[in-house]
């Protein structure tokens, strides 16, 4: 098996500011959304202030895994390798023990519409999210950087 180095050489992967590395294969510019156009306020996943876990991946059945998903618009969203950590019925983060990151990778894609675009790109901010989704905080700052 390939390791994520050999992999990222490869398929000519360039570093992204989340972690990771990306490379965009197809630009549709047929439609563009200023970011002064998006609404200020995003929500997490749901108004109680829940989130959502979908598990990705090809078991669809024993696993109840699913090939693909749609973020729907105006939702932070978040991703972790699946047997990283799992959550606990009562919220409880449980990290599975350390892996070597050059044999245990995951390789994903993200489809954007309108065209991604790095000027309109912003990270959430752990405090703020934080703030809003306390019963959260767990979840949230494995997924954002500390400011």
């Amino acid at each position: 098996m390939a390791s994520a180095s050999e992999i990222v050489t490869k398929l000519k992967l360039n570093p992204h500011p989340e972690g990771g590395f990306y490379s965009e294969t197809f630009r549709d510019s047929s439609v563009i959304l200023s970011k002064s156009i998006l609404p200020p306020q995003l929500e997490l996943n749901e108004e109680d202030g829940k989130f959502k876990l979908t598990r990705l991946g090809s078991d669809l059945i024993g696993d109840d895994q699913q090939p693909q998903y749609t973020v729907p618009p105006n939702v932070w969203f978040g991703a972790f390798p699946t047997n990283d950590l799992s959550v606990s019925a009562d919220g409880t983060l449980l990290k599975a023990p350390p892996r070597d990151g050059e044999r245990h990778y995951s390789l994903v894609g993200c489809t954007c519409a309108p065209a991604f675009q790095f000027e309109d790109f912003e990270l959430a901010k752990r405090s703020e999210l934080v703030s809003r989704f306390p019963n959260s905080e767990p979840l949230v700052s494995l997924l954002t950087f500390p400011e």
